[in-house]
């Protein structure tokens, strides 16, 4: 019961910094420019630095073997969710079909996600969870692309996953852990307190996006409230179910889980604006989504560190 009321706390924080978002956003203080101004600090400098700060660590034979359990859970469990969200949702119309097998397949691992390992699990947490960022992106840039109708070059494609900035965080990262680099201690530091402002700064942003919704329209979508169910509970109950089964109690696999318990990636609404699909359908998906998380999230990652 302990560990129930130590996810929830860290949980808690979480929400209550997005409500403070919310609230800012509903005051104008944090407009549409805003939010979009700060989602690329987010994703050009704290995001990163909070990826590489996970790697200034003591290199160790089973840190290592457990980067490459990580990148096995990871892909197996995004083949999977692939697999069973087309056929969950074969029967929808075809312009929120490829909106609903995107959000359940992608979470918000980065934004939400790793903040939340880092509050639960350590810079350790985040080393993994980087990975998992690593896999996602493949997986982002090759299926979720297409799935919304998107073309490009095999090039492009590739281009866009090697150079996402979390991504060379990591390559950066690597070699710092395997060839066991001492970075100085102010550069540290430094690098530590930037990524550290990852988790207030994104739960403000999306607390902002989520304050130009209309919780009227929000709530009155019986399709939102299947896709919370299939988003924050089977496709993570399924990754703890099948880890348990193949023998994976370690924090690799409880970092997966925790991965797959977050909301639906922003991408989702950038995406069906981008292909013509009904993006207000994906807002209000995203929104109602993150805000079911808020019950779901503490007990799917209590289940996860049991």
């Amino acid at each position: 019961m302990r560990e129930f009321f130590v996810v929830l706390n860290q949980v808690l924080v979480l929400f209550v910094i997005l409500f403070v978002g919310f609230i800012a956003g509903k005051k104008k203080i944090l407009d549409p420019t805003g939010t979009k101004k700060l989602s690329e600090l987010l994703l050009h400098v704290t995001s990163p630095m909070l990826v590489f700060s996970s790697f200034v660590i003591e290199f160790s034979q089973e840190r290592l073997i457990n980067i490459f359990y990580m990148v096995g859970i990871s892909t197996c469990m995004f083949f999977i969710a692939i697999f069973l969200s087309h056929f969950i949702f074969i029967k929808f119309d075809e312009r929120v079909r490829p909106i609903l097998r995107f959000t359940s397949v992608f979470s918000n691992c980065g934004y939400m996600g790793l903040p939340l390992m880092k509050a639960l699990f350590g810079d350790e947490g985040v080393l993994y969870g980087s990975f998992y960022v690593v896999i996602f992106n493949v997986f982002l840039w090759s299926y979720g692309y297409t799935l919304f109708g998107g073309k490009g070059s095999r090039r492009d494609m590739i281009r866009k996953i090697l150079l996402n900035p979390s991504i060379i965080a990591v390559y950066i990262g690597l070699v710092v852990f395997l060839l066991r680099i001492q970075v100085p201690n102010p550069i540290v530091e430094s690098v530590k307190a930037i990524g550290n402002m990852t988790m207030p700064l994104s739960m403000l942003i999306i607390g902002g996006v989520i304050s130009t919704s209309r919780f009227r329209d929000v709530f009155s979508d019986w399709r939102s409230y299947f896709l919370g169910g299939i988003r924050l509970v089977v496709m993570p109950l399924l990754a703890l179910i099948l880890t348990r089964a193949a023998g994976l109690t370690n924090l690799p696999a409880s970092v997966v889980v925790v991965a797959l318990s977050m909301p639906p990636a922003t991408n989702t609404v950038v995406f069906a604006e981008m292909f013509d699909k009904d993006s207000l359908f994906a807002s209000r998906c995203v929104t109602l989504v993150t805000l079911l998380a808020i019950l779901t999230a503490p007990v799917i990652a209590m289940a996860a560190m049991m």
